[in-house]
């Protein structure tokens, strides 16, 4: 059945109308923060950055004739009597040569971002998207045989002996393997078009598109729910056809990898997690019944969010401005990689112009300059503070990290901890930034982790169950998502009777697999980080750069261990974040998803007398998605792509 406006839940900060904040306000918090000296740190590792401004960056198509020459000279080096200086020397710029690849794959991608109806700038992405996996399997070829020759203990000594154990175990890539991965990439281009393409209607002999149902409309009044669900229709016959395909395509390569489910493979050799399937579905009966109703409950808890459209930034520099002093004070490196990601302009933080198709947000690495680059495309609200704040975390750690891009193992589960963390730590300076509206943004950072715990769940549950039944029609796939997403509150969609299509929207279910799950996983201890900063300030700093300046070189619960920050397989974790989190916001006591359908607390009581409208439909909050490049065993982390959907014309 279809929803009526109480059951459509959205955040209650999306309910007011929006107006400019004095600029007094915002420089008040920086002039604070200016007072106090940066907290001297030592945790990054020595690395060496190229100094070089970001606009002197210039993409050229990589050849991969460049990378089997040096892959050719490492092995005739290694094939020499006497020549550890020419081994080393022929090492070293074969690192340099996946490096510069890597760079020019990120370039590409970052124009490709700017400008998706860019034609060129696809094909480019499709080249090296295409090349790259080609080119790091050249690479790891050598390197394998230059081990296994009388040269293997002084490489092993340069490498470390956990990326020469890897190397050794290394199988070249399998040409089925290759056809289908390429297979893979073009249907995710083909969902990158079908996505932002424009869908068209007729309802009572009229045209109807997303933007003329947006503007001529009445959100949610009984007629925009009839053609927005007709376009829904039409464009999840286009795009949800693809992801039927994706799912076909990506069943062969689990069944050539030697996996029964695709899921399974996704787990143990794309991300490589030291948590299982079976892990995640004993935690989701308490998403559904302790994180949802928590999560209600910070949206009615009598904060003000009107307030937060008074945080509508003018631009990036104005964000950035307010920022800078803070990170300082948290940590020496911090401030450091912040002045230095300004200096060189490694960053795009831009909203999209009228009729302009840009991307939502990411965090990529550049290696062969030593750096990191943001992309994000600003919405013009307080939203952007927050993401701001989030792609930094992930910047500062690709900042600290030497490691070269070949044997930069990417545990994404652990990388979303650097960004959500430094999220959630900012909030330390809350009321120094905002003044009064300090007590909003805090709670809207609190209400985003919980966000994504909720939405990893329930998308990694829908996942997992098309994956278990690969042939799945896709009318089956709308009816499935609706009755899992009704289970987490049916808090972030809207239906067509039985149906729901909004999930061919969410590009990490496109771009990477099973990868939503990471968002729930880290925004756990990045909710303790927030709880534990309150009591133990520095020592939770500490911690949080122990983990930053690792990078994404262990896998999630071995990570929080070394780091002893919790993860949220241990038992009781979630009955216990939502008490401690209860105490710490001062919401009432815990209600079962249970006593909110009775209407007795929770989801139906936060309703009741509420006459506030929703302008804006929450999608997914903040989202995001991550590429990376499986090579068997040898796992090379690459890209981290952070979107924010919050229109489903968009």
């Amino acid at each position: 059945m279809g929803m009526n406006l109480k059951q459509r839940i959205k955040r209650a900060a999306a309910w007011a109308l929006a107006f400019t904040i004095a600029v007094p306000f915002v420089s008040f918090g920086a002039a604070a923060a200016a007072q106090e000296s940066a907290r001297e740190t030592g945790w990054y590792a020595p690395k060496e950055h190229a100094g070089v401004d970001f606009s002197q960056m210039e993409y050229r198509r990589y050849e991969l004739a460049d990378m089997e020459a040096a892959a050719e000279k490492l092995v005739q080096a290694a094939g020499t009597e006497n020549g550890d200086q020419q081994v080393l020397e022929a090492y070293g710029e074969l690192l340099e040569e996946v490096d510069r690849m890597g760079t020019m794959y990120s370039l590409a991608d970052i124009a490709y971002s700017r400008d998706m109806d860019d034609q060129d700038a696809a094909d480019e992405t499709e080249y090296m998207r295409t090349l790259y996996p080609q080119g790091t399997d050249r690479a790891a070829a050598a390197m394998k045989e230059a081990l296994d020759t009388s040269y293997g203990p002084l490489l092993e000594e340069q490498m470390g002996k956990r990326n020469a154990r890897s190397l050794r175990y290394y199988e070249e890539m399998d040409p089925v393997l290759q056809e289908l991965g390429e297979r893979e990439q073009q249907l995710v281009l083909e969902y990158d078009q079908a996505s932002s393409a424009e869908y068209q209607v007729k309802a009572d002999g009229e045209d109807w598109t997303y933007e003329r149902l947006a503007q001529d409309l009445e959100p949610y009044s009984s007629r925009y729910n009839e053609i927005q669900n007709a376009l829904d229709r039409e464009r999840n016959k286009t795009v949800g056809e693809i992801y039927r395909q994706l799912v076909q395509v990506r069943r062969e390569i689990a069944e050539e990898c030697g996996y029964d489910n695709y899921a399974d493979y996704a787990y143990q050799s794309v991300y490589g997690r030291d948590f299982t399937k079976e892990d995640v579905e004993r935690i989701r009966a308490d998403v559904k019944e302790i994180i949802v109703p928590l999560i209600v409950d910070c949206w009615y808890s009598g904060v003000d969010y009107e307030a937060l459209y008074e945080l509508e930034p003018s631009d990036a520099d104005e964000i950035l401005d307010l920022m800078e002093p803070y990170v300082g004070r948290m940590s020496g490196e911090l401030g450091e990689a912040f002045s230095y990601m300004r200096r060189h302009g490694l960053y795009d933080m831009e909203r999209a112009k009228e009729g302009e198709n840009r991307s939502g947000g990411f965090t990529t690495d550049l290696p062969y300059y030593g750096d990191g680059f943001i992309f994000l495309t600003l919405e013009g609200d307080y939203d952007d503070y927050l993401g701001v704040f989030h792609e930094f975390g992930h910047f500062a750690s690709i900042f600290g990290d030497p490691a070269p891009s070949m044997f930069r193992y990417g545990y994404v589960d652990v990388s979303e901890i650097d960004s959500q963390g430094l999220q959630m730590l900012l909030m330390h300076y809350a009321d120094e930034m905002f003044g009064d509206v300090g007590r909003a943004v805090e709670m809207e950072a609190v209400s985003d982790l919980l966000d994504s715990i909720i939405t990893g769940a329930m998308m990694d549950e829908f996942e997992t169950a098309v994956y278990a039944d690969p042939d799945m029609p896709l009318d089956e796939m709308n009816r499935l998502f609706a009755s899992i997403a009704e289970d987490y509150g049916g808090l972030y969609f809207d239906y067509d009777g039985e149906n729901c299509y909004g999930w061919d929207m969410v590009p990490h279910i496109y771009h990477s697999p099973l990868y939503y799950i990471s968002y729930g996983t880290s925004a756990f201890p990045a909710l303790r980080l927030w709880i534990e900063s309150d009591t133990d300030w520095e020592g939770t700093l500490d911690r949080y750069m122990t983990l930053s300046a690792t990078g994404s070189s262990e896998p999630y619960r071995k990570a929080l261990r070394e780091c002893e920050i919790g993860d949220i397989f241990q038992t009781n974790a979630l009955p216990d974040l939502d008490r401690e989190i209860r105490e710490r916001l001062d919401l009432p006591g815990a209600e079962t998803k249970r006593e909110a359908e009775k209407g007795e607390t929770g989801i139906g009581a936060a309703l009741d007398g509420n006459e506030l409208k929703p302008v804006v439909m929450l999608f997914l909050g903040v989202a995001g998605a991550i590429a990376v490049l499986q090579l068997m065993v040898l796992c090379t982390g690459f890209v981290i792509i952070w979107l924010l959907v919050k229109d489903r014309k968009r």
